[in-house]
C-alpha cells in the first residue's frame, strides 16, 4: 500500500487566505537548507551573525533588502519539493514557473541608523488593479517572534478593499507609501522554514524589530507555468549568466553579474524555469 499523500494545505489554509489575504504554512524547508541560506545572505552583507557590530552594513535606502539572487542555498530553496508542492496544492497544477526574487537581512533597530528596520505597509502593486491579485511568498530562514521585524499585514483592510479604496485612495494614489505605517498590524510569528503566502491585494510591510538579532528571509514564490518561449529563454539565461531580472538591476551593494559559477538545479528545478519541459 502506498503511503498517504501528505497535504501542505489545509482546508483552514484556504478560507483564511479567502478571508485574510494570507496563509502560514509551517516547516516547509528544511533547516540545512535554511542555515546555508543565512550564511550565504549573512557574507553577502558582510556580517557576522555573532558580532552586532557588523549587521548594518548594507545601504540604508534598501532597509533589509539584499540584492541576492543566485546564492546555491536560494536555488536550493526554490527547487525544494516541499516548497513546490505547497505551490503545486494552492494552484491545482503540478506544471509552475518559479520566480528571482531577492532576501532580507534586517537588523535591530539602532540609534546609529535611524532610517532603518522600523515598521512599514504597503502594497508591492496596485490594489486598484481589476482581478482577484496574484501571489507573494517568502520563506522564514530564522525564527521571528512579536517585534521582531517579521512580515506583517492589514487584514481588515483587505476585508473592506473596495470602500476602503473609494473613501482613502485619492486619484493619485501612493500604493508603496499609503501612509498605513501607524496603523496595528497583524504580526506573523514564526520559525526557520516556514512560509508565508499572500494575496498581492493585502497591505503588508515588516514589522518594527525590537529584537537583539537581525531577521533573514527570502522571497520565492511561484505561478502556473507558460509556455511563451520568450519567458523561458530569458529564466535560462537569467540563471546562467547570475543576473538578477531586469527590473531589479541596479541597487545598491547589488553584483551583477553575480560571481561564481551557475547553480546546480535538479530535475525539478529545470522544470520549474523552464529549461526542461512538464
Amino acid at each position: 500500500m502506498a503511503p498517504p499523500v501528505h497535504h501542505w494545505i489545509k482546508d483552514q489554509d484556504h478560507r483564511q487566505f479567502q478571508s485574510e489575504g494570507y496563509m502560514v504554512i509551517r516547516n516547509v524547508v528544511p533547516a540545512s537548507i535554511t542555515d546555508n541560506a543565512v550564511r550565504e545572505i549573512a557574507a553577502f552583507v558582510g556580517a557576522d551573525l555573532a558580532d552586532s557590530t557588523t549587521w548594518y552594513r548594507g545601504a540604508p535606502q534598501l532597509d533589509g533588502i539584499v540584492p541576492l539572487h543566485h546564492a546555491q542555498s536560494l536555488w536550493d530553496i526554490r527547487q525544494s519539493p516541499n516548497l513546490y508542492q505547497v505551490f503545486a496544492e494552492f494552484f491545482e497544477t503540478p506544471r509552475l514557473m518559479v520566480d528571482i526574487n531577492r532576501c532580507i537581512f534586517r537588523p535591530p533597530v539602532h540609534p546609529d541608523f535611524p532610517a532603518i528596520s522600523h515598521g512599514t505597509i504597503h502594497w508591492d502593486t496596485d490594489p486598484r488593479a481589476p482581478g482577484p491579485g496574484s501571489l507573494q511568498a517568502v520563506v522564514l530562514l530564522t525564527g521571528v517572534g512579536r517585534d521582531g521585524g517579521g512580515f506583517q499585514c492589514l487584514p481588515e483592510v483587505y476585508q473592506n478593499l473596495d470602500a476602503w479604496l473609494k473613501r482613502y485612495a485619492p486619484r493619485h494614489f501612493d500604493f508603496f507609501n499609503p501612509g498605513l505605517n501607524h496603523w496595528k498590524a497583524t504580526q506573523i510569528e514564526g520559525k526557520a522554514g516556514d512560509v508565508i503566502l499572500w494575496s498581492t491585494k493585502l497591505p503588508h510591510g515588516t514589522a518594527t524589530n525590537l529584537s537583539d538579532r537581525p531577521r533573514v528571509a527570502a522571497f520565492i514564490s511561484m505561478e502556473p507555468a507558460t509556455d511563451d518561449p520568450q519567458v523561458r529563454k530569458l529564466m535560462k539565461n537569467w540563471w546562467l549568466t547570475k543576473r538578477a531580472p531586469d527590473c531589479w538591476r541596479g541597487l545598491p551593494g547589488q553584483l551583477d553579474p553575480e560571481p561564481g559559477a551557475p547553480a546546480v538545479l535538479s530535475e525539478l528545478g529545470l522544470k520549474l524555469i523552464g529549461v526542461l519541459p512538464w
